[in-house]
């Protein structure tokens, strides 16, 4: 029996030293950036000549990189590949190394931080399966050894232009999906809503207003910002916590991640946070990021259960529809995350991909677990019934099943 036939079906493999490693050239270039200050310089280059989410814009990776990434588990990188028919940037990958379970990974920059997964895209980048392949080959040449490659998290389009990593036989849909909410005007987003959503905003700020003392901010100073945010931080690990389930984001590297992002983010606008006040006490806040008419949710928390009766959350969010709205924005997401709140809402929700591919035998049957998940998603009643087998499992960030 050959090595091929031993591989489970719908794996995609590359083992180095071995025959089954290809070798067919695709015309393009890598350039794999290690230091701080290439690594910066690498998406300095990309975010000019490229399109980006609005987790691959500039103030994003470099707030990650200075802060979650220099954390002692991981090893960050960007690969930058070029067309060498063309001489233009295809794309550049911002990632990292790092090791998990006795294997040695890569990855998107993220470490549960980032909603979406993307490469920059340049003038150059693949729009078709076959181009992709080829440029996807290139790069798993030149990456470093590694047990696997997986990729979580990524959007079909970015900027209105095909993800080429998606484009792959290997990429497969995954669990996740975006949630996207796109209005003309505030008064569209009303009219859209219903009378009942309607009604029920207007009673619950009746409710919120008979307090006294209260309003409606937007925080433009970042000392009351920071301030904001730790009233964010403790809300959130209260409810966490309360429902029995572990709180990660005060780990340091994520909290200092968010802390250094609003202090650099807040001031040329890229960074907004709206909070509702009773007195000076925040009752609901909300973070978010604003890349041109496009708004995307980072983080919202309000006070808990006391403040029930005004459904405080509704408040804050339909308030920062109606401001932002007024500034331009026509697009609002609510990233990952199946919540009923999304729904009444009225979002879109749009398929998110994954990848993960073995690049030595230690790497196979994490390969595999994934290409099995990615056909159980294909027949929804069996996969509910393994679902609680893959929860308990401690599989990692890109792999558990169940995440919400």
């Amino acid at each position: 029996m050959t090595d091929q036939m031993l591989m489970p079906a719908g794996v995609e493999y590359e083992v180095s030293g071995d025959a089954l490693r290809d070798r067919v050239g695709g015309g393009y270039s890598v350039r794999i950036s290690r230091g701080h200050d290439e690594i910066r310089m690498a998406l300095d280059c990309a975010e000019v000549l490229g399109a980006a989410s609005p987790f691959q814009h500039r103030m994003w990776l470099t707030t990650w990189f200075s802060t979650a990434g220099r954390h002692a588990s991981v090893r960050p990188l960007v690969a930058s590949i070029r067309d060498e028919a063309r001489d233009q940037l295809a794309l550049a990958l911002p990632l990292v190394e790092l090791r998990e379970k006795g294997r040695t990974l890569i990855e998107f920059a993220d470490l549960g931080v980032t909603d979406y997964n993307a490469p920059l895209l340049g003038p150059a980048s693949p729009r078709s399966a076959e181009s992709a392949q080829r440029l996807w080959d290139a790069l798993m040449r030149e990456l470093p050894a590694v047990d696997a490659i997986r990729l979580t998290k990524m959007p079909g389009e970015i900027g209105g232009l095909p993800n080429p990593l998606t484009l792959l036989a290997s990429s497969q849909k995954s669990h996740l999906h975006c949630n996207l909410l796109s209005v003309a005007s505030y008064d569209d987003f009303k009219r859209r809503r219903g009378r009942i959503y309607r009604k029920e905003y207007e009673r619950s700020w009746r409710v919120f207003e008979r307090l006294g003392g209260t309003q409606f901010r937007r925080i433009w100073d970042v000392e009351s910002a920071l301030g904001v945010l730790r009233s964010i931080e403790e809300q959130q690990r209260r409810r966490i916590r309360g429902l029995g389930l572990p709180y990660l984001l005060d780990a340091p590297h994520i909290a200092n991640f968010y802390r250094k992002l609003v202090t650099d983010g807040l001031g040329c606008g890229y960074v907004v946070m709206t909070v509702l006040l009773c007195g000076e006490d925040p009752v609901a806040a909300l973070l978010g990021v604003r890349d041109g008419d496009v708004f995307t949710i980072l983080r919202i928390s309000n006070a808990g259960e006391a403040w029930k009766p005004c459904s405080p959350g509704r408040l804050v969010i339909t308030r920062t529809i109606e401001h932002l709205c007024g500034e331009g924005c026509t697009s609002f997401d609510f990233t990952t995350g199946d919540y009923e709140f999304k729904r009444r809402l009225g979002v879109e929700r749009r398929q998110l991909f994954e990848l993960t591919q073995a690049k030595s035998w230690w790497g196979v049957p994490m390969a595999a677990k994934a290409a099995v998940k990615g056909r159980l998603r294909r027949h929804p009643r069996l996969e509910n019934r393994l679902r609680n087998l893959f929860q308990r499992e401690d599989l990692g960030v890109g792999l558990t099943m169940a995440r919400p």
